[in-house]
């Protein structure tokens, strides 16, 4: 009784592998989707003026240029979104009331509140 029911437990676990492994097969390929050329056309193709518009500050606040820092004065507490030359988000800006120092950014132009900021 004991070699019966350890055979039938052999034949049961041997079936299971047997139908498990093409299962598994399946699973560890991967899909390589490649780009549709026309959606991309089209995607590059979208006019500016209905892309994502850039956000800015709650309260207007004034900038000024010094060596490589800018110079932000804020009449309340708020966070200033900075982005690239090609409008790209970069990062942003965390302002107290009063004026504050923005250091570190690199070489290269910048949108800052909807206006042209340029580093040297």
């Amino acid at each position: 009784m004991r070699r019966l029911v350890y055979i039938l437990f052999l034949l049961v676990v041997l079936v299971s592998e047997a139908v498990a492994s093409p299962v598994s097969e399946v699973r560890r390929r991967k899909r390589v989707h490649k780009p549709d050329t026309v959606a991309l056309a089209a995607v590059q193709d979208v006019p500016v003026f209905s892309r994502r518009r850039m956000s800015t500050s709650a309260y207007p606040v004034q900038m000024l240029v010094v060596g490589r820092a800018v110079r932000v004065q804020s009449p309340e507490n708020q966070v200033l979104p900075i982005y690239t030359a090609t409008g790209g988000f970069y990062m942003v800006m965390r302002l107290t009331k009063g004026t504050n120092w923005l250091n570190g950014l690199p070489k290269g132009r910048y949108f800052i509140n909807n206006r042209t900021i340029t580093i040297n």
